[in-house]
């Protein structure tokens, strides 16, 4: 599930039990490498792309904008586990490694799309 208006990407996995305001789209998954693609700065580059900006910089993260993120495809396994471990890492609490732990996500996510060097300055 993610926020309706945020800075930046803030998408997160949803436990079973849990009671969510509107308004809060959501995917009805349990794939932790979707989440950490989504949590990528070429992915949230992308809703920037599409998307719509509020006062503030807030962009508009409606289900819109956010389905149309191409989503790397045939990914081998090494790779689709390791950005699962690193987001359910993230997600779990251990704060003092997120900002290395996204990172590693990133520059995964750049390789799966083929983004060179230069986009990635782009991208940060």
């Amino acid at each position: 599930m993610w926020g309706n208006l945020c800075l930046r990407a803030q998408y997160a996995m949803v436990k079973d039990d849990a009671i969510v305001c509107a308004p809060s789209p959501f995917i009805a998954t349990d794939d932790w490498f979707l989440l950490g693609v989504l949590n990528s700065k070429a992915a949230d580059w992308y809703v920037h792309q599409v998307g719509v900006t509020r006062s503030g910089g807030y962009m508009e993260y409606k289900p819109v904008f956010v389905e149309q993120i191409p989503i790397p495809q045939n990914v081998p396994e090494k790779e689709r586990t390791r950005v699962a471990s690193l987001a359910q890492a993230i997600q779990s609490g251990q704060r003092e490694e997120v900002p290395e732990y996204e990172e590693q996500i990133n520059d995964i996510v750049c390789e799966l799309y083929g983004i060179n060097n230069r986009e990635i300055r782009i991208l940060q």
